[in-house]
């Protein structure tokens, strides 16, 4: 029990601070080492305060997701709707197409995430879509394959800045606890993307328009409008700053200081400094995580744009090809929120991952051996079920287990950086002359699946191990009767840091 010399007692609504003279506090408690605050959030006000950030940040955060999606993604459901006809592309390329996307795509990833903060996530967000919905809109009217490449090169610069943006958010605004869930609903969105964009593809490409304006130049030409319609919309609901936002009340502001106040690992207040950016790099499990999310990129970039042309192959049209995406997808958005939800409430990430992976092995597996269209056809579903999980929750594993912004900022941006060099590889190993059963990079991908579950294994097992050191140094020092305080300014490093498995 704590010995409290003096206090003061405040009650703001949901938020009950109380500042004593006395540096100990009763087990449990969360308090503030500098200035002796303990702080109780009422945690209902604090999850109503929670689901206007739902409201006005995630839901504006995912459409944007889904309509970065779209415009990527679309140039699979556009090759099999004629595209590679009307414009002559020859050889592979349409592989090289879709590769040339990554070129501009992953050396921003890095940097934007870093500058996320500094710039401020409403404008920097609203300026990338606005810019590749223009390019998008481009795509409509390409002529030839310098056209294409060109169009895609500026989609990938500009779509560059949204999924480090978004993980960045998503770590900057919620707890450990809150955050596998907004994930899931991002990527749900990005899912359901996948889903409509099959719908949207079936229905435009049967269009023909005026002078031959094939169906396939519609589907870019509506998709590229759908975004900057989408922007100034996003522009004026997004929040700029978690403490500052416009929805909320005065006492829900209070209630998000109070939060970063209760774990200054959070590092909210944290101003830009070059050497906490360059801490990412020399920390070991940087290196485990990017070389993870590369390879379980393989299979989102992959299977996002293949898709269709594998369906195709199993016996289908080019427009029913499709259509018959869809349930695959859907089957895909249930099962990923559906982990996440039981991730968060069980405050464990890894056997949420080792799950997908097991089913991407086997999708995989399905895919290349089987010759009967029907089990390939099931094949394509539990793939897909491992798509979305493997990706998405491992970023909030990531983040889980890096303390103080820019830190966490730069580990998620280059990881992304690196990772997603995996779009780079897949239009070279999904090669045309391989389709439509695209084995070669079908079984790459499943030679990655198995990798990313060997590194799952390893994180987990090296946290672990640290955990326990840390604890028992903690424990023996707290025994000898010198007590090790905490050292937030070294974050993850610090002795009272517990690393999230």
């Amino acid at each position: 029990m704590a010995e409290e010399v003096a206090g003061v007692h405040d009650h703001v609504g949901g938020l009950s601070t109380e500042k004593a003279m006395t540096s100990t506090t009763e087990p449990g408690t969360k308090q503030d080492q500098d200035v002796g605050y303990s702080l109780y959030i009422d945690p209902v006000k604090e999850g109503k305060m929670m689901r206007k950030f739902d409201i006005f940040a995630v839901t504006a955060m995912g459409l944007l997701y889904m309509m970065a999606n779209l415009d990527r993604s679309n140039l699979g459901n556009a090759n099999i709707a004629g595209m590679p006809e009307d414009i002559g592309l020859v050889g592979n390329q349409f592989g090289t197409a879709t590769t040339l996307l990554f070129a501009t795509y992953v050396p921003f990833e890095g940097p934007v995430a870093v500058l996320l903060k500094i710039i401020g996530p409403k404008t920097l967000m609203s300026v990338c879509a606005f810019c590749w919905g223009c390019a998008t809109l481009g795509m409509a009217f390409i002529q030839n394959w310098k056209g294409l490449y060109a169009c895609r090169l500026l989609i990938g610069c500009f779509e560059a800045g949204l999924i480090p943006c978004i993980n960045v958010y998503l770590g900057w605004v919620y707890k450990k606890s809150e955050r596998g869930k907004r994930s899931s609903v991002i990527f749900a969105f990005s899912a359901f993307s996948s889903a409509f964009g099959g719908i949207l593809a079936f229905g435009l490409t049967q269009i023909r328009g005026p002078n031959g304006f094939a169906g396939w130049r519609w589907l870019f030409c509506i998709e590229g409008i759908m975004t900057l319609v989408l922007v100034p919309l996003f522009y004026f609901v997004f929040p700029q700053s978690p403490t500052t936002a416009w929805f909320l009340t005065e006492e829900e502001k209070a209630m998000m200081e109070a939060r970063y106040m209760a774990d200054k690992s959070w590092g909210h207040d944290e101003p830009f400094s070059w050497a906490e950016c360059l801490k990412a790099f020399i920390d070991p499990k940087w290196y485990a995580f990017w070389i993870y999310q590369f390879s379980v990129d393989v299979s989102l970039y992959g299977m996002t744009t293949f898709l269709p042309a594998i369906v195709r192959g199993l016996g289908y049209t080019s427009v029913h090809a499709n259509l018959m995406t869809v349930p695959i997808y859907i089957c895909a958005l249930i099962f990923f929120l559906g982990l996440a939800y039981f991730s968060d409430k069980m405050g464990i990430r890894w056997p949420f991952l080792a799950g997908p992976l097991l089913c991407l092995i086997v999708g995989y597996a399905i895919l290349i051996s089987v010759d009967n269209l029907k089990v390939r056809f099931f094949a394509c579903f539990v793939t897909a079920l491992g798509v979305y999980p493997t990706t998405g929750l491992s970023l909030m594993w990531l983040q889980d287990n890096v303390a103080r912004h820019y830190k966490r900022a730069t580990m998620v941006g280059f990881t992304l950086t690196f990772a997603n060099t995996a779009g780079v590889a897949v239009g070279q190993i999904f090669t045309t002359e391989s389709g439509p059963r695209y084995i070669k990079g079908l079984s790459i991908s499943l030679g990655l699946a198995v990798l990313a579950l060997a590194v799952v294994l390893i994180i987990v097992v090296t946290m672990t191990m640290v955990n326990k050191k840390r604890a028992a140094k903690l424990l023996a020092a707290e025994q000898a009767g010198d007590p090790i305080q905490p050292r937030p300014d070294l974050g993850d490093y610090d002795l009272h840091f517990k690393y999230s498995i």
